[in-house]
Parts: structure tokens; C-alpha cells; sequence
């Protein structure tokens, strides 16, 4: 089982050692899938190719991937003025400041800023040129954050199986309690027609009807066993290999169903704060389900 959330980074030398490709992968959880790829400005055509190395490494989320290309030397970090860029831009703007009425003054921030986005790379090869290590660094990202991905994965569905155990701990009190509480009412009914001075034979088939419609009523077998199957089902997609992020939302969307029905079909306060206290802990697990694949 993987999470949603990871970072990854790879890296690998190009053109016999004179360039430095490094990638970086980062993802959030997102209900869909949802692949942004940043790399060099001058490069177009490329999306195909990376989402091809991707193939299914991803099947939901928010998945952003920085692609930088280094000198080895470190040659890259030194900002080289694109001058002829810089007065075009500069005389553009002015141009437009003038037509709008802006006063246009342009200081030492702004000309930083303008000349680092402007940063001259024009000795920067086509990607096709670079296609083998940049499929090298990809991997080792995707290889670097899948081992994030999985390695919060099992922590989450440690944590999920004990959720899980806790909420059958609260079914099986629920049946427990179930059991009883056609007793209860019986003696509350007593003991209210007798307060009523209304007292009744016990065995009064009026009594006898009233008790019968109220366990028809407050029956919620089929609840419980229902429950019993979503806990065990939501157990084997913990397990599974493959990404069950998506069922395991839905079965949430099941159980709390069940868990209003039961709480709906018994007045009895035992089954009452046990549906409150398995809902407390259902939340807790659909707030966690939305971080896996």
C-alpha cells in the first residue's frame, strides 16, 4: 500500500560529464490524477516522453516535476546577462508603462529579477539529445519516492488495522448490547404502565404485540453482519498489492451508512454511545484514506 505523499530525487551526468541532470518529484494526495512537469523553457515536446517513463508509477494524486539541467562545474549558478533580452524587455515595458500612464523606474531589484529570468542557456542542448540520462534521473526519483510512498504506506495501515479492530471491538458490544435490549424495554414498559396504574399482565398480548413490534423494530442483525463483512473486506484491501485507496473510500461511505441505520433503528443509550464512539473512530479512518493510492 502506498501514500499519496512523497519526495523523490534522482540524478545523473550528461555529455560526458559536462552537464548535471537532476529531477525532483514531489506528491500530494488529489482524488484524480493530476501529472505537472517543469523543465527548461527552451524545451517542447517532451511531455509525451516523460509521461511514457512514468507509465503507472502513479495512479492518483498531485504529482510535480522539477527537471533542472546544472553545469557539472557548477558553472550554471553564475547569472549570465542575456543583454540583448533585457533592453527588448525593458523597452517593451516602458512602451506599455508609458501608454498606461505608469510611471516606469526600473531599480536594481527589478533588473536582478528580469536578468535571472532571462538567464542565457542558449548552449542548452534539445532534450532529445539528453533523453538517456534524463530517463536515468527519473528513475532514481521515481525509485527514491516510491520507497517514501511505501514506507508511509505500511505506517498507515498499521495504524488503519488498529482503527479497524477497534470499530469490530464496538460491533461486537453493539450485538451484545442488542440482545439485551428487548429485555429493557420489556421492563420499562412495565414499569411505566405501572406508573400509570395501567398494570398489566406480563404476558397481556397487547404486552406481548407492543414487545414484538419494538424487537421487529429495533432489529439491526443485518446491520452488524454487514459491518463484520465491510471490517474484513477493508482488511484484505490494507493487504493488497494493488491501489485500493479509491474501495477503501467507498467502503467507508458503507460503513457509516450502517452505522446510522444501527443507531436509527435502536432507542437503546448502551447501542446509541457505542455508534457515537465507532463514528468518532470511522472519521478518524476516512481522514487517513484520503492520503492513499
Amino acid at each position: 500500500m502506498r501514500s499519496m505523499t512523497g519526495f523523490g530525487r534522482g540524478s545523473a551526468e550528461a555529455l560526458e560529464g559536462a552537464l548535471r541532470i537532476l529531477i525532483e518529484i514531489n506528491s500530494v494526495n488529489r482524488k484524480t490524477l493530476d501529472v505537472q512537469i517543469n523543465a527548461p523553457r527552451e524545451w517542447g515536446g517532451y511531455e509525451a516522453r516523460f509521461n511514457e517513463w512514468l507509465g503507472a508509477a502513479f495512479q492518483r494524486g498531485r504529482v510535480q516535476i522539477q527537471v533542472k539541467v546544472e553545469s557539472a562545474q557548477g558553472q550554471s549558478d553564475a547569472l549570465q546577462l542575456n543583454t540583448a533580452a533585457m533592453q527588448q524587455s525593458i523597452s517593451q515595458l516602458r512602451t506599455f508603462a508609458e501608454a498606461e500612464g505608469i510611471d516606469f523606474q526600473p531599480d536594481s531589484r527589478f533588473l536582478l529579477d528580469l536578468a535571472r529570468s532571462l538567464k542565457d542557456s542558449s548552449g542548452l542542448p534539445e532534450w532529445k539529445t539528453l533523453e538517456a540520462p534524463l530517463k536515468k534521473a527519473l528513475q532514481a526519483a521515481l525509485a527514491d519516492i516510491d520507497s517514501m510512498r511505501l514506507s508511509e504506506g505500511a505506517a498507515l495501515a498499521e495504524d488503519l488495522k488498529a482503527r479497524i479492530e477497534q470499530l469490530e471491538q464496538l460491533r461486537q458490544k453493539i450485538e451484545t448490547s442488542a440482545q439485551g435490549s428487548t429485555q429493557r424495554y420489556r421492563d420499562a414498559l412495565l414499569e411505566r404502565l405501572k406508573q400509570l396504574n395501567l398494570e398489566l399482565d406480563p404476558g397481556d398480548e397487547r404486552v406481548l404485540k407492543e414487545i414484538a413490534l419494538f424487537a421487529d423494530r429495533s432489529d439491526i442483525s443485518e446491520e452488524t453482519t454487514r459491518l463484520a463483512s465491510h471490517f474484513e473486506q477493508f482488511i484484505q484491501f490494507l493487504d493488497a498489492a494493488e491501489p485500493t485507496g479509491r474501495k477503501m473510500d467507498f467502503l467507508c461511505q458503507e460503513i457509516h451508512r450502517e452505522l446510522n441505520t444501527t443507531g436509527s433503528k435502536s432507542n437503546d443509550i448502551e447501542i446509541t454511545r457505542h455508534v457515537i464512539e465507532a463514528k468518532n473512530t470511522l472519521e478518524r479512518i476516512r481522514e487517513q484514506v484520503q492520503n492513499i493510492e
